[in-house]
């Protein structure tokens, strides 16, 4: 009995203890829902009874900064936890990211509940604050199913081979639903559409708060292959690829999860903990099985040449030596896929992929030499000549014809349609494949090419339309090529009027740009040389244009645009009445002289002209704040 009584009191007081002890919880690398950011990371949480502690893992460019603001907060069951100290930064204050571009600090909390299963970080909330939601506390190492998906969707893609190419015209219609989207994350989701004839062509789309979708139109000529892409800060972005049918209309729900997953991803890849995800893309429409079955296939196994990586080829191989290797590399990586386990249909995409990387590989042998070249020697003069380069002939051309049929248009449906296209139109392969196998698909795709850029601009004449019908033996190239030149005429006249195009100075290349900022004497004017294809062109013309309203508002200020005529006239005067300022389309020949004039490396470029008319190149302008305080200072 007394045995008992002190047994039972030995227990009372052992809970009492136990009850009064300090609670702990750590969760290392937790699971996060979604995030605007790719810089910062919370890869610990302890949660004891006096605090939360956030062990934040910061990754930015080497020598730039970052800030953590002194209001940032833990969100939780709809309570705020401000933010009580910080260790290894000082909020409010500018932190600037060592030679490695890693640092690691500490934010410190009031205590979390200990039923509190997740919570948001709010770095301030500003717009461009970091946020990071839903980060779990349950040690979740896999992401499950999104809500809001349509039962089909969710099973299994039907079993099958690669679908065949669709050759028709149509206005295709894609709705793309943002499932765990929040406004924080973005208000526009782009489309990156490679297509047919005219190459890959960019989209632009709102979100509509209310529903968290959002829908993309245009005319579509033959089979394309589409990225789906949305920003999240800090230069990064998350997206998926989808296959879209001519005339169709599909709905694409795409799991923002996938910003988390990324965020994660990245940091962890050291400890070989990346967490399990899943699908981030469940498509409807014709290529449905197509789309969802690369989906669910997914991995980090890739069955490619891998030929930009400049060690692809070697520079000193001469040309027979060179085909001798793709052909050696094309049956090497035909019998991995063969041996893999992959689904019928992903064997027969990636034999595809690989035709068609093959075809890029002989149609490119020379410029891939180059590239090995260029990186062997630290020389990046595109101009430069490889000293005994041994070009490609037509004989070694022809051994491609030997590997497969190079006249399949099932071609097409590879993740390297864009490469494969630009391979037997821009080079002498496709000669010498027309020569092979006559009039067929090849031939109509390297002849209808050409005139898709005349109807693109609209300039495709009844005659040269007239000639490539005769010639052709598939009737859609030529159907495809008049419905273009309609669609282009039509455009252009609905924009008749809207669009203000200033007229080239009829002067020397010499003189041209001179001439063209001379009128603004004792302004600071900046000029933007940029494209309607850039897509980093296109970020920082949406940054600049609401500051012109606010901070850069000045009359001091002259904005000039200078874009070649690669950028598409429609595309083209679609976009500038949204961009203000005045806007120059100059030729292939005034372009080569400004790039060269200020030693242009690329797009988007900057020319800062001062108020006493001396000019230089700015591309420390890319760094978009740099441009915002500087033209502040010039014009205060």
């Amino acid at each position: 009995m007394n045995t008992k009584l002190t047994l039972a009191a030995t227990l009372a007081i052992a809970a009492i203890v136990a009850s009064c002890a300090p609670k702990e919880r750590v969760v290392e690398n937790p699971l996060v829902g979604t995030a605007n950011t790719t810089t910062v990371y919370i890869s610990r949480v302890e949660i004891t009874d006096s605090s939360t502690v956030l062990t934040i893992d910061a990754r930015f460019r080497p020598h730039y900064w970052i800030k953590i603001a002194s209001d940032s907060y833990i969100l939780a069951k709809g309570k705020k936890y401000p933010m009580r100290g910080t260790e290894g930064i000082q909020a409010d204050s500018l932190f600037w990211m060592p030679d490695s571009g890693q640092a690691t600090f500490s934010l410190f909390f009031d205590p979390l509940p200990g039923n509190v299963k997740s919570f948001d970080f709010i770095e301030s909330d500003c717009p461009d604050c970091f946020k990071l939601y839903d980060v779990d506390l349950t040690g979740k190492t896999e992401y499950d199913t999104p809500k809001g998906v349509p039962s089909a969707l969710l099973k299994p893609a039907a079993a099958g081979s690669l679908p065949e190419p669709i050759f028709k015209t149509g206005d295709t219609h894609v709705t793309v639903h943002l499932l765990n989207w929040r406004k924080e994350l973005g208000s526009e989701i782009e489309m990156y559409v490679t297509t047919l004839l005219n190459g890959q062509q960019s989209y632009t789309a709102a979100i509509d708060p209310e529903t968290a979708t959002a829908s993309f139109g245009f005319s579509q000529y033959g089979p394309a292959f589409g990225h789906i892409y949305l920003s999240i800060g800090s230069g990064g972005g998350i997206g998926g690829d989808v296959w879209l049918a001519p005339g169709d209309s599909s709905d694409i729900y795409f799991d923002m999860r996938m910003s988390g997953w990324l965020l994660k991803a990245t940091r962890v890849r050291d400890i070989a903990e990346v967490p399990a995800f899943g699908r981030r893309i469940y498509a409807s429409g014709e290529y449905m099985n197509l789309t969802n079955t690369f989906e669910a296939e997914q991995n980090d196994k890739y069955y490619g040449m891998n030929l930009y990586s400049g060690s692809f080829a070697d520079y000193r191989m001469n040309a027979d030596e060179y085909t001798d290797h793709v052909i050696s590399r094309y049956r090497a990586l035909t019998d991995s896929i063969s041996a893999s386990g992959l689904s019928p249909m992903m064997k027969e995409y990636w034999q595809t992929s690989l035709k068609q990387e093959t075809v890029s590989a002989f149609g490119q042998g020379d410029f891939l030499r180059k590239h090995n070249y260029m990186m062997a020697t630290r020389n990046w003069d595109y101009s430069i000549e490889v000293p005994g380069l041994n070009k490609m002939r037509p004989e070694n051309y022809a051994a491609l014809c030997g590997l497969f049929d190079v006249n399949d248009p099932k071609l097409l449906m590879g993740r390297n349609m864009s490469d494969f296209i630009s391979a037997v139109t821009d080079t002498g392969l496709g000669q010498t494949i027309t020569e092979k196998y006559g009039k067929g698909f090849i031939h109509d795709l390297t002849e209808a090419v050409p005139l898709a850029g005349k109807a693109e601009n609209g300039e495709l004449t009844e005659a040269e339309l007239k000639q490539f019908r005769d010639s052709s033996s598939e009737p859609f190239f030529a159907e495809a090529l008049e419905a273009m030149q309609a669609n282009t005429l039509a455009t252009l006249a609905a924009l008749e009027g809207k669009a203000l195009i200033r007229e080239t100075p009829d002067v020397s290349v010499e003189n041209l740009f001179d001439a063209i900022i001379a009128p603004h004497k004792g302004k600071v004017i900046l000029v933007d040389f940029w494209n309607t294809w850039c897509a980093p062109c296109r970020a920082a013309l949406s940054a600049n244009e609401p500051l012109k309203d606010t901070e850069l508002k000045s009359d001091d200020i002259v904005w000039i645009y200078i874009a070649n005529e690669t950028s598409p006239i429609v595309k083209y005067k679609s976009m500038i009445p949204d961009i203000r300022g005045l806007h120059y389309r100059i030729g292939a020949e005034q372009w080569k002289y400004l790039c060269e004039k200020f030693r242009i490396d690329g797009i988007p470029s900057y020319v800062l002209v001062d108020k006493d008319g001396s000019y230089s190149l700015r591309n420390d302008f890319r760094d978009h704040g740099l441009m915002v305080s500087t033209l502040k200072e010039l014009t205060e």
